[in-house]
Order: structure tokens, then sequence, then C-alpha cells
């Protein structure tokens, strides 16, 4: 039926698809023209495509001879009007208010199309499936057996076949037991028969290892799995044998390995830990776990602060924090207090990374330099004191008589000026700092001198209480409460009783400085019996020392006070010359304690 269609849109492109098709073979469409003013209209474009006629005027289309049907689409009442109008008598007319039959067979053979589609797609899916799980099957590393719930084989896998020899269709429709027959497998059956009816009892898998040692030595991990149906019964077992020798000797290994890196980590004497990257502990050497009176043990799975106070935690956090951005080993110089007393620590922390790179933890390494600073700060201040002891043996008595010169120069000029001079003030402050020079100079003088000490054995508290007997004695200590603290047990030490005294002195001495005439000194002995060592302690409530002077407080010249900065330099060279150390720490609350710590004196 020769047809044309007013109207090229969506529509038009549908109809010209089902003429074009099959689909309606009782009624045979022969589309002869298509009318629409846009020319690039969907379904002007595919009638141009295919060679069927277009124009923009309905007359020019009627025109057209043979036509018997035309199929209005526009939807506009007007257009449908004006057909009428021209339509010759005979011709047929389909207006767009039934058209909508041309759209339902569309649908219909859209639809139809979609489902045949779907299913090729699922068989070729199913298929494809089929074969990937075949495929999988056969691939599988392990042996493989499935079975029915009467024991009797439904299917092996290749490698199954393979191991054993058994071909696959051999293998199906055999009972699980006469499967194996006497293949190296069967020695197992004695272990895994009783498995295998347990899963069939229970429902639930199971898993057992058992070896095989000859010709050598062989583990297996064997497993039952049973595979439910919709109603919870089991439908087929499926058997698994794994070999898992490589995998013993490796746990072997490990272990072993395990058992001598714990053996070097709680043999070393250097502190060694490592925290995950959450900061909780993992590993903790015997030798940092005893510094803090503690065991590895409590340590595990616990961060600093669990276990330590604030600050110590505070730095650790804050050290490992800095080699885990780095992402590499950092070396720090830590300071813990340690039974009391402050310790020196050398320190390395490096990040723990695992096999992909990516880091895991932070290890940390520290070994006490506390000894080792301690001969190095006595060594420096040894050349220091060397060093002006040179100074003032070549220096002081050159000096010294210039300084006489001066001195009767000025006061002689006093004498002649009179008490109204003018000058008198200034002339009396040539005097005093004369004087102040000359007192420098004696100082000097004896502390170059350094004269050997005299040794002989006595106890410390005889020496405290000598030197406490002199000081109550002084005008500065009128306001200074003394207390004295005498160990029972001090033993015996080596030295010159005059020199010791003299240094006890001169701590009192500046204590009361410190304390300006008013305050508490405390003198005590005790006996560290660890270190065999006698210690003279002098404590005061003074203000205490700033902790960036501590270092500095024992150098020649050195005073915060305005004086020649000689008495604590000296000190230390007498101490020194005993073959002993003056420690200095500050108190929380305030106050500072010097310790005289001294070598007991052998029997």
């Amino acid at each position: 039926m020769k047809t044309v269609i007013i109207g090229g849109g969506k529509g038009c492109r549908a109809i010209i698809e089902l003429a074009a098709s099959a689909f309606l073979k009782e009624l045979t469409l022969s589309i002869e023209c298509v009318v629409d003013p846009d020319a690039n209209a969907r379904g002007l474009c595919l009638a141009r495509k295919l060679g069927i006629h277009t124009c923009s005027d309905m007359s020019e289309a009627l025109a057209l001879e043979g036509i018997e049907l035309v199929i209005e689409l526009t939807g506009q009442d007007n257009i449908l009007n004006q057909l009428y109008k021209i339509i010759p008598p005979g011709m047929r007319l389909i207006d767009h208010t039934f058209a909508h039959i041309f759209w339902d067979l569309a649908n219909a053979r859209e639809e139809l199309g979609n489902k045949l589609n779907e299913v090729t797609t699922l068989e070729k899916k199913i298929e494809r499936e089929r074969l990937f799980l075949q495929s999988l099957f056969d691939t599988i590393p392990e042996l493989v057996v499935v079975i029915d719930a009467n024991k009797r084989v439904l299917r092996v896998n290749d490698s199954f076949s393979r191991y054993t020899k058994i071909s696959r269709s051999k293998a199906i429709g055999q009972f699980y037991d006469d499967l194996l027959g006497e293949t190296e497998l069967a020695i197992g059956k004695s272990v895994t028969s009783p498995l295998l009816e347990e899963v069939l009892e229970t429902g639930r898998p199971r898993s057992i290892i058992w070896q095989n040692l000859k010709p050598e030595e062989v583990y297996w991990e064997e497993t039952f799995t049973p595979i439910l149906n919709q109603n919870l019964e089991i439908e087929a077992i499926v058997g698994t044998w794994h070999k898992i020798t490589e995998q013993v000797r490796l746990h072997r290994e490990i272990e072993s390995a395990e058992v001598r890196f714990k053996s070097f980590i709680d043999s070393a004497k250097d502190w060694i830990s490592i925290k995950d990257v959450e900061g909780k502990y993992i590993i903790v050497n015997p030798a940092c776990a005893a510094a803090f009176n503690l065991e590895p043990d409590d340590f595990i799975d616990k961060r600093p602060i669990d276990l330590l106070d604030e600050k110590t935690a505070s730095m650790i956090f804050k050290h490992d924090c800095e080699a885990i951005k780095a992402n590499r080993d950092i070396s720090y110089d830590e300071v813990f207090i340690i039974d009391g007393r402050q310790r020196h620590y050398s320190t390395v922390r490096f990040p723990l990374l695992d096999y992909r790179g990516k880091t895991i933890g932070v290890c940390t390494i520290s070994r006490d330099i506390t000894q080792e600073l301690e001969l190095s700060d006595q060594l420096a201040q040894a050349v220091k004191l060397a060093a002006v002891g040179k100074l003032a043996a070549g220096v002081a008595h050159e000096i010294n008589n210039p300084l006489t010169g001066v001195l009767a120069y000025a006061e002689n000029l006093l004498e002649d000026l009179g008490k109204d001079s003018p000058y008198g003030s200034d002339i009396h402050v040539i005097i005093r700092e004369t004087l102040r020079c000359r007192d420098i100079v004696r100082n000097l003088l004896d502390f170059a001198r350094q004269e050997k000490p005299l040794l002989k054995n006595v106890l410390p508290n005889d020496i405290v209480s000598n030197t406490l007997i002199l000081v109550r004695k002084l005008p500065q200590f009128r306001n200074i409460v003394l207390r004295e603290r005498m160990a029972d047990d001090i033993p015996h030490v080596k030295c010159d009783s005059q020199q010791l005294r003299q240094v006890i002195l001169n701590l009192m001495v500046n204590a009361v400085d410190a304390m300006k005439g008013q305050g508490e000194i405390i003198l005590s002995t005790e006996y560290e019996r660890a270190q065999d060592k006698c210690i003279i302690s002098v404590a005061d409530t003074g203000p205490g020392i700033p902790e960036n002077l501590i270092d500095k407080i024992f150098e020649p010249f050195f005073s915060t006070k305005g004086t020649n900065g000689l008495g604590l330099a000296v000190s230390w060279g007498i101490i020194e010359r005993h073959h002993g150390v003056i420690e200095v720490d500050t108190h929380e609350g305030g106050g500072a304690v010097f310790r005289i710590v001294l070598p007991a004196a052998s029997e």
C-alpha cells in the first residue's frame, strides 16, 4: 500500500523502521514520500538515507501517482483539517489520533526484540560461566574431589588427576575410599575417614593436617566442605588436599629466627624497643624495662604515657613522630630520670617498614652515655683550669706591682687634697677598684698554685661537722638555719681535710649569697654502695640555678654576682685532684643542690 507520511518526527521514523522490517506481515506499507518543513527532522533524515522521496509541501506529496494511504503525524488539527480539504476521493487517511496503533506495534516489536536479546545474552553468559567455572575448577592447584552424600565421586579436577594419575572418566562414579586406593593420599585415610563421617552428620566443614614421612617428609592439609541445598540438606561434599610442606618448614624457620632475634634483643645492654604506628609497644628488651623497674610484658600494648611520667612520655612521642615523618633514622641526645638521677642517652630512632615499604612502626635503640659525658666534661674543665693556671702564674705577679703603685699614689693624693676636695670621691673609687683588682690577683695566685692534697683517711661526717662549727661563727650565717643529716654507715674517704673543708665552705657561702642572707642550708652525707661512692651534699632554699647556666658555673671567671668567678672553679680543681666530681641540680620547688662525690677509701 503506497503511503505518504505527513510529519517527519520520531513517530515517522518508527513507522519507516516497522515498514522496512518483516514485523508488519498483514499490513504492507510502501512509504513513497515524507512531508515536513524541517529538513533535519529524524524521520525525514531516515527517509533520505533509505532513498524515500521527501518534501515540505503536502500537495506535492498527494499528487504522486498511486498514493493509497496518508498518515498524519503532526498532531496539529489545522493541518488535519487542511488534509480533509485537499485529499483526493478514495484516498485513505489515518490521523494522529489513531497513529498510536503504530506506536503500540513499534513498542511491541522493540520489547520482543529486547526479550530475544536478553535470552540470547543470558544463554551466552550461562555458557561462559559454565566454561569459566569448569576452567576454574580444573586450574585449582589443590587436589579437589566432589562426592555425593553416599560418598560416590561426582567430579575431580585436573590437579587430582595429574597427581594420582587417575583420569576423570575413571574416577567419576567410584566410592571415595576406592578412589584413593593405593595412592599416596590413602595414607591419611585413617584420620580423614572419621572426619568425613562427622561432616556428613553435622553438615559443618572440617580440616585436619597429616604427614607422610616416606619417601620424604610431606605435610597435607585435608578439608571437607559440605554443599547444602535450599532445604539445608547435604547435596555434595568438596574434599581438598593442600600440600603445606613448605609452609611447615617456613614456619620452623620463622620460629628459629624469632628465637635468635629474641635472644639478641634480650642480651643487649642498650635499650631496645619497637612500637606500632599508634605508639603502642610491641617489643621491649629487659634492659629497657629494668631501667624503669618494670618487666618487658608490662609495656606490651601500652603507650609511654600509660607507664612513664608525662614529661618523658611527651619527649618519646615527639621523637617517634619525627622519625616516622622523616622516614629515616634520626639521632637524639635524650635525658631520663633513673632512680632519681639524671641519665644521658644517645638514641637512634628509625621507621619500621613492611615488605611493601609501608611504615608500620618505629624502632628505638638507646645507649647510656652519662659516664662518657661526665668524663668529657671533666676533661674540658681540666683543660680550662690548666689554661687559667698558666695565665695566672705568668701574669699575676706582673699585674700586682703596678697595682701596688697605683694604690700608693692614690692614697697619697687623697691625703694631700684633704677632705673637702671635690676630687675625693673619684680617688676613693680608684682606691676601691684597685683593691678589688688586688683581690682578683690574689685569687689567681691561689688558683695557680693548686697545691697537691695531703691525702688521709677521714670520715666525711667529721669534715662536715668541723665545717659547721666554723661557719656558725661567721656573721653572714646569722639568719641562716643550718641542718645536718649524716649517714651512719658511711665509710672513710682519702682526702685532704683542709682542702675539702674549703670546698664545702665555698659552696655554703655561695648558698648564703643566693638566699640573700636568709633561708635554710642542709648538709648531708650518704653512701652509694653500688658505686662505692661517698656523697657530701649542700642544699639550699634559694632560687636555684637556671638550667641554661648549670654547665657554665664551674668555668673560671663566670659569675652572676659580680665577683671574680673563681670560687667554684677552684673547688672543682680540688675535688678533681681527689679523683671525685661535683654534681649540681635544682629542686623543682626551688633551691640548688651541690653533691661532692668521692670514692670510698679502700681498707
